[in-house]
């Protein structure tokens, strides 16, 4: 069974009967997707400008989570935002620390050290 819908002045159809097989032409360009990214890909070009393709659109649920994680030390927060094990990082008066999170709590340890026999 062949559905059309009308968006924006766009025909999306969905010839094959599958729920997430919706195509309509931007720009030249065919594009398939869920019926959501592909209206999205629509509002985009018209009110942007800019193609995007419906997949960018993907839902959360259907990419791995990428887990974001902070860690408040000492009064600075070191984070992770890949949940990959050593891929922390802290900026630091301006410099860009970066590691895994006990190397970077040795550093800023001693840092602190050294500040405090400064003073």
């Amino acid at each position: 069974m062949k559905k059309r819908i009308f968006h924006r002045g766009y025909t999306i159809e969905n010839t094959t009967g599958i729920t997430n097989d919706w195509t309509t032409s931007i720009k030249g360009n065919s594009v398939s997707g869920t019926l959501t990214e592909v209206k999205k890909s629509v509002d985009w070009w018209l009110d942007m400008s800019t193609f995007i393709h419906p997949q960018k659109f993907s839902s959360p649920a259907s990419k791995p989570a990428k887990s974001s994680t902070s860690e408040n030390y000492r009064g600075f927060i070191i984070r992770n935002d890949t949940g990959k094990p050593n891929e922390w990082y802290l900026l630091l008066r301006g410099q860009l620390l970066k590691g895994n999170a006990t190397s970077i709590k040795q550093y800023l340890d001693k840092v602190i050290e050294k500040q405090a026999k400064a003073q």
